[in-house]
Parts: structure tokens; C-alpha cells; sequence
């Protein structure tokens, strides 16, 4: 009798460790989505190669902000940049003219900031700065935010 009621305890035991196990496992999945669900919300465009090359770009600028700031050279990003023209972006309907003609000119102002000497810094770096914000409130103004923190105090 006694034995009986021990396999009987096992058993109930045995089927709340399973399904603890199996709860913990779907709870810790559930996590997993959430984090992927709030990373799309912060990067919607992940997957497009032109939102992809805009993140490092911005990285880019931050670099060259420093850079301006302490009144260093600033070093070259024109070829990882000029991709910008060629880049798949999320909405083919982006890549106008118009995007073509301002990334023309985003291209003409790097160059320009990338050639200064140490008195046009930081009025070349603040027109390179303009040129993003007027693409991205032509075309993508989710963005301006973050790129207003780009600008020199």
C-alpha cells in the first residue's frame, strides 16, 4: 500500500516537473519574441541594405563630430558612403531623383568637410549635418531626431 501511494506521489511529481519545465521553456521563448518584437520597433527597416548603411553612417558622423570638434582630420568615408546611391532601400519608390540628387549632394559635402582645413571644420560639418535633415525630411523623417543630435553645440 505504502509503495503504491509513493509511485502515485512520483508520478504527480513527475508531471508538475514536466510541466514546469515545459512553462519555463515557453516563457523564456515568449521573451525572446518580445526583445525581437521591440527591436523591430526601434530599427523597422532592419533588413534593407540602405537602412543598414544609414545606422553606420550615422556611426560615421559621430566619429567625424569628435573629430570636428577637437579639430583633427577627418578621415575618409566617401567609398563606404557613395553606396548610398546603389543601396536597396526598404521602399524602392525612395530612390527618385530627387534621393539621387540629394545624395549627390550629402556625397559633395563629405568630400568638401573631408578636404577642410581646420577654419572650415565646423561650417562644413554643419552643412554636411543639413544635408542629411533635408533628405530625411524629404524621404525618411524618422531619423531626424537622432540626427539632430548630431549637431555641434
Amino acid at each position: 500500500m505504502l509503495l503504491k501511494r509513493l509511485e502515485l506521489l512520483l508520478r504527480k511529481m513527475h508531471k508538475f516537473l514536466f510541466s514546469s519545465v515545459v512553462f519555463l521553456l515557453f516563457s523564456c521563448g515568449n521573451d525572446q519574441v518580445q526583445v525581437k518584437e521591440n527591436e523591430a520597433i526601434k530599427y523597422p527597416n532592419q533588413d534593407a541594405p540602405l537602412a543598414l548603411l544609414m545606422r553606420e553612417m550615422f556611426l560615421d558622423m559621430e566619429e567625424i563630430r569628435i573629430s570636428v570638434e577637437e579639430g583633427k582630420a577627418i578621415s575618409t568615408y566617401i567609398e563606404k558612403h557613395k553606396k548610398l546611391l546603389t543601396a536597396k532601400p526598404t521602399d524602392i519608390g525612395v530612390k527618385t531623383e530627387t534621393f539621387q540628387t540629394m545624395g549627390i549632394a550629402y556625397l559633395a559635402s563629405l568630400k568638401q568637410l573631408e578636404t577642410s582645413n581646420e577654419e572650415l571644420l565646423s561650417e562644413n560639418y554643419k552643412s554636411l549635418v543639413n544635408s542629411c535633415l533635408a533628405c530625411h525630411n524629404n524621404f525618411c523623417p524618422g531619423p531626424v531626431k537622432r540626427i539632430n543630435l548630431l549637431k555641434l553645440d
